[in-house]
């Protein structure tokens, strides 16, 4: 239950996510810096589980992730898995998309629930990974990514249509805010600004990567109710360094 999209800039890009949760989950601390593996991190935190659904490093590379629901079996199994969010904070760390994919094969994924795992690199397409519970495979990005318990395709259809609507005119930031603020066709389990009785649209968050300088911007509820605040930013550095 949750939308990602995103612009690829020359040496760069920003991406916006919606996470889309139940109600009766804690509420999340706002993004704040910690290292991984000696590396600064932006990241959002769980309030149940402590992981992330959302970060971005020092060296440009930004990681999201969505929950694969019709490979996840029954809500009351999926409570009793390992949090996917700590795969996500392991991973947090990495230089290249390459490592990511690589150290997400080494891991043992097996008590793990499914999920999709978007990795953004500086003026590259996000490379994804989907874990079905048994198998891990990559996938083509189709923009927007979008999960949804309910039907993960219909969700995928409608927001992918909203989206080409809002950028006939061309693509920028500003579409992709309206996109995430939108509650079209209707304010309900479908829009990108998600509304249900028992789960809704808790976050939003906007990362930027530039040519010299990183930014995650944070609203702490849905964009149609709150707003981004300043955000949090560091220089970018060098990505020389891989996972040994």
């Amino acid at each position: 239950m949750c939308t990602a999209s995103w612009l690829i800039r020359p040496g760069g890009f920003e991406l916006f996510f919606n996470r889309d949760e139940s109600g009766a989950r804690l509420p999340a601390r706002p993004p704040e810096v910690i290292l991984v593996e000696g590396v600064r991190v932006i990241l959002p935190i769980d309030g149940n589980a402590g992981g992330s659904w959302i970060a971005v490093n020092e060296l440009g590379l930004a990681l999201c992730l969505l929950n694969v629901w019709e490979e996840s079996g029954e809500a009351g199994a999926i409570a009793t898995t390992p949090s996917r969010g700590w795969i996500l904070r392991a991973l947090a760390g990495a230089a290249f998309q390459e490592e990511v994919g690589g150290t997400l094969e080494s891991m043992d994924l097996a008590p793990y629930a499914g999920f999709r795992l978007a990795a953004f690199a500086p003026g590259a397409l996000p490379s994804i990974w989907r874990w079905s519970g048994g198998e891990l495979g990559r996938e083509e990005a189709r923009l927007p990514l979008a999960s949804s318990s309910l039907d993960e395709e219909r969700a995928h259809s409608e927001r992918s249509r909203l989206l080409s609507e809002l950028a006939s005119g061309g693509l920028d930031r500003s579409v992709l805010e309206a996109f995430h603020a939108s509650h079209a066709p209707a304010r309900g389990p479908f829009s990108p600004c998600m509304h249900r009785a028992d789960a809704a649209t808790r976050s939003a968050t906007h990362v930027l990567v530039a040519q010299d300088r990183i930014q995650m911007r944070y609203a702490p509820g849905p964009l149609c109710e709150a707003s981004f605040g300043p955000g949090i930013g560091l220089p970018r550095a060098a990505a020389h360094r891989s996972r040994s």
